[in-house]
């Protein structure tokens, strides 16, 4: 943990950096009042039905909304306690540490909420950066195996507050995101290992969720109904996120998570 966090705060604290994370910067309008236009300011800004009524340009003033409320929500399952060189419960360490600090940063309220089929942590809003590290320790720490989420996250999830909200998992199944109230971003958590596995010949597995014994043989036949299926199953959840302008981004245990959330928030 004490790598992560290192690691996260130079990149999030750093002078270049840090700017990129421009969609939780908290600069949300909120409306205040009508008043005249004055001369010199934008004509963008300019009213034409108000305007048209009284006879004179006016503008609409707003003031900015500087907090947001960050909800970092992990869909709890069995499938992320695996990697080859890293295991993707480091990789959505490494997130959500990320997310945490360029919250922090940019003075909003973050909560991480950890799902199966309820909550099963829930933190309170957090604004010190100096307890970043107590959220990305409950990830780590979290016991994922024997777990699966339920679909009805999303119920939970419009009861709280309208925020912006990371949805986290490896999606080898999926809710109905499109429902969710919050302005929302989907993270998709992989190892390669998962979707192009090597040639291992007859094996013994075992399945994260119920702990049964599975053999099998992951020859080059098997392998490519494996990548295919898979192929599939993903190319529909993309297709489901594009289709409902829902913004996403997928990485791979191997990633820099920090480039793929910075190209996902610009």
């Amino acid at each position: 943990m004490r790598e992560i966090i290192i690691k996260t705060k130079k990149k999030i604290f750093g002078i270049l950096n840090a700017r990129e994370f421009s969609k939780i910067k908290g600069n949300g309008l909120n409306f205040q009042e009508i008043r005249e236009y004055t001369y010199g300011e934008d004509a963008k800004r300019i009213d034409w039905k108000i305007s048209a009524k009284f006879n004179k340009p006016y503008v609409k003033e707003f003031e900015e909304e500087k907090e947001l409320n960050i909800i970092i929500t992990i869909l709890a399952s069995g499938s992320l306690h695996f990697g080859i060189k890293k295991l993707k419960t480091e990789l959505i360490a490494e997130i959500v540490a990320l997310l945490g600090y360029a919250s922090v940063k940019y003075d909003n309220k973050v909560r991480l909420l950890i799902f199966e089929k309820e909550p099963m942590f829930y933190s309170k809003p957090i604004k010190n950066r100096k307890l970043i590290p107590f959220l990305v320790q409950k990830s780590l720490e979290f016991n994922y195996l024997k777990k699966d989420y339920s679909l009805n996250v999303i119920d939970f999830l419009n009861t709280q507050k309208k925020s912006i909200l990371f949805l986290i998992g490896d999606f080898y199944k999926h809710p109905q995101i499109h429902r969710l109230k919050h302005e929302t971003y989907v993270i998709w958590v992989r190892d390669i290992f998962e979707e192009n596995p090597n040639e291992l010949g007859e094996i013994d597995l075992i399945d994260p969720v119920n702990f049964k014994f599975i053999h099998t043989n992951l020859n080059k036949k098997n392998i490519k109904k494996l990548s295919e299926r898979i192929k599939s199953q993903d190319k529909k959840f993309k297709d489901y996120l594009l289709s409902h302008k829902i913004d996403f981004c997928k990485i791979y245990t191997e990633d820099e998570p920090f480039a793929k959330l910075t190209e996902l928030l610009k």
